[in-house]
Order: structure tokens, then sequence, then C-alpha cells
């Protein structure tokens, strides 16, 4: 699923507020759109790769298998989804997978998968988060910090588009 990058950006810049200030940072302010945008540049190149992302560490004898959710879900259960790739486990309980991948121009499941970020996001930055590399573990986990955080700072500066695509049908 193809999510266009204006409405990547217009929902960045919607659920910005809503991103905790993190109360220990050290060095330059965080920039929360900047932070939202960044996230969604490294995981889907800013909306181009929204499909899900299945991910063995979620599936069968994986760390994160959840068998419950295996049961209801199949392997949808195991996957990442849109454009900020938010883990399946971290949705709140009522939220269908399918609603994650099915609708006109992806806006329902941009502000879904956007809302689930912030939560992660959130869940970082109240652990006392108090850099870049911080915010990376919890978001994306212990493996390559140092090159998600250099590929997240290279995103942050990628233009962001100013107004929202038209819906096409």
């Amino acid at each position: 699923m193809k999510i266009a990058p204006e409405i990547v950006a217009e929902f960045c810049r919607k659920y910005a507020d809503a991103v905790l200030t993190p109360t220990m940072w050290q060095g330059t302010r965080l920039d929360k759109v900047r932070l939202l945008w960044g996230i969604a540049g490294v995981e889907s190149s800013f909306g181009e790769r929204s499909n899900p992302h299945h991910d063995a560490s979620y599936c069968v004898g994986g760390r994160w298998f959840d068998r419950e959710k295996t049961l209801a879900w199949g392997c949808l259960a195991h996957c990442s989804f849109g454009p900020w790739q938010v883990e399946f486990p971290n949705f709140p309980i009522g939220v269908s997978p399918l609603s994650l991948m099915w609708s006109m121009d992806g806006r329902i499941a941009s502000e879904l998968c956007l809302a689930a970020a912030v939560r992660v996001l959130n869940r970082a930055i109240a652990a006392g988060s108090r850099n870049l590399g911080d915010i990376v573990y919890h978001y994306n986990g212990p493996g390559n910090v140092d090159a998600y955080s250099a590929r997240l700072s290279e995103c942050f500066d990628h233009p962001m588009p100013e107004v929202s695509a038209p819906v096409t049908a």
C-alpha cells in the first residue's frame, strides 16, 4: 500500500503535539513534527512502502510471540503496519489488522498507525529518553541503533509537502 507523502506530512503535523516533551533531553530541542516525519522516512520512505511487514520476532518461537493474537489474526499478528511500521501488538485492543491495510487513500490506516506510533514514542519518552538514540532503542529495538539514528537524522531534513494530495478513486 502506498500512502501519499502529503497525507503522511499532514498527520505528522496533526499528531506532533500528542508526543510528550522529554524532560531529560540533552542537546538540540526535539522537533516532534520532524521526529514523526523522520520515522516515516526510515520505515516506509515517507509512505511509499506502507505494506505490512512480517517480523519473525513476533512469530511462533519469537521473543514477542502472542499466542492469542496469532489465533485471532494469523500471521497478520506478526506484522508492522503503515508509514510508521508499528508492530500490531502496539495497537489498542479492538483494532483489526485489516483496518490497517485497506482504505481508499490510506488516511484511516495512517491515522490509526500514527496514533499507535505516538503511544510507543511516549512510552520511550516517559522512560527517560535523553537523546535520539534512546528513542530509537525503544521504537526500533536494540539492534542497529546507530545506523537507524543516522538514517533518522537524514530523514529529518527531507522536505515535507505542504498540502494534502487530492483523493483519487
